[in-house]
């Protein structure tokens, strides 16, 4: 396997997300699910699999750059949480083989750096690592549960209910556990398969699930397409203005079932709507990237100013105009339903 230097990153949307630093073990994704729209990047990247430079990734974390350098720099100097799978799967069959992932979390566990895990293979991570008191387990499972499996994923991926039994087993152990159910698919998934999923997460005592709709490029059309799904209807419902009603009802089903629910769609979410979590993935972690729409909706909310969330890390001019809704190009807090900065 081809052995490639850019594994440690910061994700672009760095001004909305509280978990922007990231390791991609591997380049792509072998499991390749119909709804991923990242593997679109593999226009660019090249279909080949590679892995990661580990000992590059060790040096990195070991020694990082002056202060100021980069966001990505500043980042690693402050430790920041750090997402293990960002654009593809970390714990993927190749895993078995390769032990990329295995060898990295093993070394983020030695020296103590807190660690979201994000996989479709959580028993897998588990047993090849063991974890460690420094991980926090995300299962991605989406709201169709073994429909998508069987549809989306192929069964290429551990079934989703036994992701939910060793969420559940992580727990009992004294484990941070949660679920990552995006993507939600307006036109497609069903407030009623939200529910039955959040009452199956419920049953096993997990109450962290977060929900966003499809990132709906044309490499995801053309998947969807070929599997004789009603693009144009998915295209539709997955517009602002439909997703706002049907984001609405996820958030009341989380709330009449007592789960924590993150959105990282502060838009739709609406200005009533407050996150019991310091990040959108409906996790708590030590160390978030703070100077996101995430904190900033926040912040207003408490009454507080959030130009203070700035902790070095994203662009300071973009997020101020975020704040003040001075840009065209992303949307601003003037964009939240019946909401200003000013407020």
């Amino acid at each position: 396997m081809k052995i490639y230097t850019a594994a440690l990153g910061m994700r672009g949307d760095m001004l909305y997300c509280p978990l922007p630093l990231s390791i991609d073990p591997y380049w792509t994704c072998e499991v390749n699910c119909y709804h991923c729209y990242s593997r679109r990047l593999n226009r660019t990247w090249g279909n080949d699999f590679r892995m990661a430079d580990v000992e590059d990734i060790k040096r990195k974390l070991s020694s990082p750059s002056p202060r100021g350098k980069s966001p990505l720099h500043e980042a690693i100097r402050q430790r920041k949480t750090l997402r293990l799978g960002n654009r593809s799967d970390p714990f993927q069959p190749w895993e078995e083989k390769y032990r990329a992932s295995t060898e990295i979390l093993k070394f983020l566990m030695e020296i103590g750096w807190d660690t979201v895990v994000q996989t479709k293979f959580p028993r897998r991570a588990y047993e090849m690592t063991g974890l460690g008191k420094t991980c926090t387990m995300m299962a991605i499972i989406t709201p169709g549960l073994e429909a998508d499996w069987e549809l989306f994923e192929r069964k290429m991926t551990e079934n989703p209910i036994d992701r939910v039994k060793t969420l559940s087993k992580l727990q009992k152990k004294g484990f941070n556990v949660g679920v990552n159910g995006e993507p939600f698919i307006p036109g497609y998934h069903t407030p009623e398969q939200f529910e039955e999923t959040v009452k199956l997460l419920k049953s096993y005592g997990i109450n962290r699930y977060n929900t966003y709709n499809l990132h709906f490029n044309d490499y995801v059309a053309k998947n969807l397409l070929k599997l004789g799904l009603d693009i144009e209807k998915i295209w539709y419902m997955n517009q602002d203005n439909q997703w706002r009603r049907i984001h609405k009802k996820l958030i009341e089903i989380a709330e009449k079932h007592d789960i924590i629910l993150g959105c990282p769609d502060f838009v739709n979410s609406g200005w009533e709507y407050v996150q019991k979590c310091n990040t959108c993935c409906g996790l708590d972690v030590k160390n978030p990237c703070t100077f996101n729409a995430h904190h900033f909706k926040l912040a207003v909310q408490k009454d507080e100013d959030p130009r203070k969330c700035w902790d070095g890390v994203g662009n300071y001019e973009e997020g101020l105009q975020i704040i003040e809704g001075t840009t065209d190009e992303m949307y601003t807090l003037k964009d939240v339903v019946g909401c200003s900065p000013s407020s």
